[in-house]
């Protein structure tokens, strides 16, 4: 976008053309009046004048109006340099909402002749990398300057690249690969923001941690020391603290890990500003249960998706659009895969691509709405409006996903196994009939069918486990599984060694190893119910399943239980509840503990209660 017009031009070129009335002399007693008080001469003057003052109006609004809409900072009203990426581009109007698929980015803005392209494109937000004049050489010098390594001098200082990016309307990106230039460069930006002169969004990003393909010897820069410099120097703007990463096929391609992001959260959860983790496209996909993670543990924070030399999938971009809020992702990526993926998310009707271990009120009432048309315009649904409906044989599965309209609602699935067939997983009690219902079966009736779905599977056995985390992970693996997977097990009383039943370590040991996109369940049958040390920790979602009639009924007791499985879902079976009809005192007794256990449980983060009747 280029700079607007010369606003003066021709506005001082009105023609005179009637301008000086005709010099008649009439009788006194004939002279004309008009509007009761004026001469035919004052006539003619006031309307020459509402001439002019029109004809000005019709040169200078246009001109005011183009110089606005060229990419001119002239007209920006106020805008804080530490505020929304999203928020600014649709308040100059470049996006017509806050979508991180709308903006666009240039990368390397660092020359001047790079800088300039940029400027006169249509990109919304410039990113440039800065450096220190002659950095780690003799002549290094104090001056930061545009330049990406191995460059150490440029033709660019950063205060005139300032000079010139600030004349636009582009929001702005700088990439400090060193620690010496971050506090002059900050220095500079607080001087200018100053005197008004930024008015825009301002990130400043480093790779401040080792990430994945990476040795650890490879040098980042210190993001304690980063983090400082910006709290002294220049608080005002977001912090994109990334990882080192490496990306060589077919080797070197390992995805973000959990110590990575639990690093990461550690270095970055006490700074007060927004905060935006870039993370490498081509990787996102297969660590997405560690980057959603961190990703939900603020919403201060989100995502800008980047590329190296090699184009990402689209089906893998998609599948971030599809498990995040637009508004917190940016995709800085190339074109043609850009266009692409803008077409492919606006496709009607296309399939959702659910994370299997994602939450279920974000699955059947998602927050947000998207291009595609396929997320739920019901805001208002909460986990106990999640309906559950148990899966005795193949006849009633049929039926049930046969509903008028699709459906929606969990699945709930008992696997066991039967003497013909041992260690073949399927639903509990089929194996008597004539045509057995196996879990392999359920999940290919679940894809065929219409509507909303998700499987809560639970498993009646530490043999058929494994077994069930191969189908569901040869599933997934097919592309046949978007949608949420719950993992239930009854685990082993603590300290004890109960034949058939797992251990919570080896339960959890089991999803890890064979399929970790799922959700995890304990049917803990002690009491009280207790989250097990080893799953505190769990990369997954984990949920205890709980009877109702079990709850205890005072506040404190109820406390007690929300402090033992904290961090957890919650599943309460047999209360009626929600102004169901009840069958006795019990039923209310359950019903009067589930409604006091939901009162506490609001403002519990993204933990979620619900209720199986």
């Amino acid at each position: 976008m280029e700079d607007g017009p010369d606003k003066q031009k021709r506005v001082e070129e009105p023609g005179d053309e009637g301008i000086h009335p005709e010099r008649r002399v009439e009788p006194r007693e004939e002279r004309r009046v008009y509007l009761g008080c004026l001469g035919r001469e004052a006539l003619q003057m006031l309307s020459a004048a509402a001439g002019l003052l029109l004809l000005l109006a019709v040169v200078a609004v246009p001109a005011v109006l183009l110089a606005s809409t060229s990419g001119s900072s002239d007209l920006l009203p106020s805008f804080p340099t530490g505020g929304d990426m999203l928020d600014y581009l649709v308040q100059t109007g470049d996006i017509s909402q806050a979508d991180g698929i709308l903006a666009t980015w240039y990368h390397r803005a660092n020359n001047k002749s790079q800088m300039n392209q940029a400027l006169a494109s249509e990109v919304m937000v410039l990113e440039a990398d800065v450096t220190l004049g002659g950095f780690g050489t003799p002549g290094q010098e104090p001056l930061p300057i545009m330049a990406h390594p191995p460059d150490t001098h440029s033709d660019n200082t950063l205060d005139q690249w300032l000079d010139a990016v600030l004349r636009s309307r582009k929001g702005i990106k700088l990439d400090f690969k060193s620690l010496a230039a971050v506090a002059p460069s900050l220095a500079l930006l607080s001087g200018r923001n100053r005197s008004g002169g930024v008015n825009r969004p301002v990130w400043i990003n480093a790779d401040v941690l080792t990430g994945p393909n990476v040795p650890a010897y490879f040098p980042v820069v210190n993001g304690t020391r980063f983090l400082q410099l910006i709290q002294e120097g220049f608080p005002d703007v977001t912090v994109s603290p990334g990882w080192k990463v490496g990306y060589a096929p077919p080797l070197f391609t390992e995805s973000y890990d959990r110590p990575m992001v639990e690093n990461m959260y550690d270095l970055i959860r006490d700074v007060p500003q927004k905060v935006t983790f870039p993370v490498h496209a081509l990787l996102v996909r297969d660590g997405w249960q560690h980057i959603s993670w961190l990703l939900s543990k603020s919403p201060r924070f989100s995502l800008t998706l980047w590329q190296g030399g090699k184009h990402p999938n689209v089906t893998d971009l998609l599948f971030v659009r599809d498990n995040s809020h637009p508004a917190r992702v940016y995709y800085d990526i190339y074109e043609p895969t850009l266009s692409a993926f803008k077409q492919a998310a606006r496709t009607p009707g296309r399939q959702r691509q659910f994370y299997p271990g994602g939450g279920l009120v974000e699955y059947f009432y998602p927050p947000h709405g998207t291009e595609a048309g396929f997320l739920s315009s019901d805001a208002d649904g909460g986990s106990l409006d999640v309906r559950w409906f148990a899966v005795p044989d193949r006849a009633s599965l049929v039926a049930r996903l046969s509903e008028g309209g699709g459906g929606r609602g969990m699945l709930v699935v008992r696997v066991g196994s039967s003497p013909d067939q041992p260690g073949v997983p399927l639903v509990e009690g089929s194996g008597n009939a004539t045509e057995p219902l196996a879990l392999e079966d359920v999940l290919g009736l679940v894809q065929s069918a219409r509507g909303t779905w998700g499987l809560y599977l639970q498993v009646q056995g530490a043999d058929l486990l494994e077994g069930s985390l191969r189908l569901l992970s040869s599933a997934y693996a097919r592309e046949q599984l978007y949608r949420p997977v719950w993992v239930a097990m009854e685990i082993s009383p603590r300290g004890s060694n109960t034949q058939g039943l797992a251990s919570a370590q080896d339960f959890a040991s089991a999803v890890d190893r064979l399929f970790p996109h799922v959700t995890l369940v304990l049917r803990d049958g002690g009491a009280p119910p207790r989250t097990p040390p080893c799953l505190r920790g769990a990369a997954q979602r984990v949920a205890v399943h709980l009877r109702a009639e079990l709850l205890p009924g005072g506040g404190e007791e109820l406390d007690g239980l929300l402090a033992r499985v904290d961090g957890c879902d919650l599943v309460v079976e047999g209360a009626k509840g929600r102004g169901s009809a009840g069958g006795g005192d019990d039923d209310d007794e359950a019903a009067s503990a589930l409604k006091a256990l939901v009162a506490r449980r609001e403002g519990s983060g993204d933990t979620r209660l619900y209720q199986i009747i």
